[in-house]
């Protein structure tokens, strides 16, 4: 009878083995299937009634990976191709797609960080190639804006009546060792304009130049967070008009405002976001600002982006002010995105993007929407096309004592264009 139980026992060990084996047989073939297909929800509900109950392994990791890199769903793609890497340490696919998945989603420099991680010995050929040291882009663009005019026949404050303005600027960014980039531009600025003050209540029509210099360094330590030290220079010549025996008489004084400060983002697959600190002095006054935005990507793509700024400022003389944004990135096609969004806040002598951007003009624009176009159709060339509209606010200040009046609203039509080579 004992033998009988035992011989009993090990036929349905038996067959319970073989059950298993057809099973999983049955799984793994209907996973390749629908790999072949392209079908990654199917693949995914069959890979997942495996691993239910146990059964994970290389081949179903890589297909899943691929699959997910080929749908755009890169966290995903990600997390199951390192997963194949455990099972085979010489895949060197799995780790060329998580390289690009990086570089897709807009996180190079976390794409470069990984890059660095892996030993020569297992870098496929595309991996090799894309071992190079240092990688730059360059720009060079144009931005111009035609503005409501309001002139005064006298005004004893000092007010400005921009007419037009255009500023050109040539710039780029360089990577270097895997985990530094340089960012560089320089912007030459004009604006016709006709000028009033104390001195000269009647105005003056004047051209203003001036130069702009900004740098920063970007530095990614860790995977996900980028550290940055950036600068701003502006210099130009104010023309003061003074009366001498009933005359006018025009002097040219050199002036210098600068900008310093640093920031802090984290870049994760779906959602992102930044902060930065600011010191200034434009406007013989100071101002200390933070800024900060938020970047949801619902599908862990570049295919829809959502992100939402904010800029406080404080002026030790003319006290706080504010600005808030909120835009919309989209895919059109394979090579052309939009981007949609609106600014609007009450601060003047403004700096916005950490330091790229300065506005150190007594003109506030009070309400701002654009529209993005970003053509990607050539392998070295980017194209960006940026109409835009303002509503902004014009006062007469008095520079003494720290107040304004008068205010008026004037429109605003603009754009600018970028080209961006990247090498």
């Amino acid at each position: 009878m004992r033998t009988l139980l035992i011989i009993t026992a090990l036929l349905v060990a038996f067959s319970y083995a073989l059950s298993g084996q057809s099973d999983f047989r049955t799984l793994d073939r209907q996973s390749y299937d629908y790999f072949l297909k392209g079908d990654y929800r199917n693949l995914k509900r069959t890979a997942d009634t495996m691993m239910t109950h146990g059964v994970d392994y290389y081949y179903l990791r890589l297909r899943l990976g691929i699959l997910a890199y080929d749908k755009q769903i890169y966290s995903r793609a990600l997390t199951d191709l390192t997963k194949a890497i455990d099972f085979n340490s010489t895949d060197t696919v799995s780790r060329e797609l998580i390289y690009k998945s990086y570089l897709l989603s807009g996180r190079r420099a976390d794409a470069n960080l990984y890059l660095e991680s892996i030993p020569l010995n297992k870098r496929n050929n595309t991996l090799k190639k894309s071992a190079i040291p240092i990688s730059s882009e360059f720009n060079v663009g144009s931005s111009f804006s035609l503005n409501d005019v309001v002139l005064y026949s006298s005004n004893s404050l000092n007010y400005e009546a921009v007419k037009n303005s255009l500023g050109i600027t040539a710039g780029g960014e360089t990577f270097f060792l895997n985990r530094f980039k340089a960012t560089y531009a320089f912007t030459n600025f004009r604006k016709s304009e006709t000028v009033y003050s104390p001195s000269d209540p009647a105005g003056t029509d004047l051209n203003f130049v001036q130069n702009q210099i900004y740098t920063k360094l970007t530095g990614s330590v860790f995977p996900g967070w980028d550290f940055s030290a950036f600068g701003h220079i502006a210099l130009y010549s104010d023309v003061i008009k003074v009366g001498a025996m009933g005359k006018k008489v025009s002097t040219n004084q050199q002036q210098t405002e600068c900008l310093g400060g640093v920031g802090i983002s984290k870049n994760g697959w779906r959602i992102r976001g930044g902060a930065n600190i600011s010191f200034s002095n434009f406007g013989n006054s100071t101002q200390i600002r933070g800024e900060g935005y938020f970047t949801l990507l619902p599908s862990g793509n570049l295919n829809l982006y959502l992100t939402s700024g904010w800029m406080g400022q404080n002026d030790i003389n003319w006290g706080g002010t504010y600005q808030v944004s909120q835009e919309v990135g989209f895919k059109i096609l394979k090579s052309l995105w939009m981007e949609n969004g609106v600014v609007i806040g009450n601060s003047f002598l403004y700096a916005r993007n950490q330091g790229y951007m300065i506005n150190n003009s007594f003109q506030i624009p009070a309400l701002t929407i654009y529209s993005n176009l970003i053509i990607l159709a050539w392998k070295h060339f980017n194209l960006s096309v940026t109409p835009y509209y303002s509503q902004t606010n014009v006062y007469s200040w008095d520079l003494n004592a720290y107040a304004r009046t008068n205010k008026l609203t004037n429109n605003v039509f603009g754009g600018s264009i970028k080209l961006i080579f990247k090498h």
